[in-house]
């Protein structure tokens, strides 16, 4: 397993703190490689779009 340098770890916090301030909770997962990550990343876009369009109905609905 590689070892992630500095800027790329400085992101990976950079999302999770942007993601506390949006008040969406998550869970932290750790990364093996680039193909995981890119996995991941991929999973966390599809969720993210999923809870904006549940919002942007329940907003619909009001």
């Amino acid at each position: 397993m590689k070892r992630p340098n500095p800027a790329q770890l400085r992101q990976s916090l950079e999302m999770a703190n942007t993601i506390v301030r949006h008040g969406i909770r998550f869970v932290c997962m750790p990364v093996v490689d680039e193909a995981d990550l890119a996995n991941l990343a991929s999973q966390a876009e599809e969720r993210l779009e999923r809870m904006a369009l549940i919002a942007e109905a329940g907003e619909k609905r009001a």
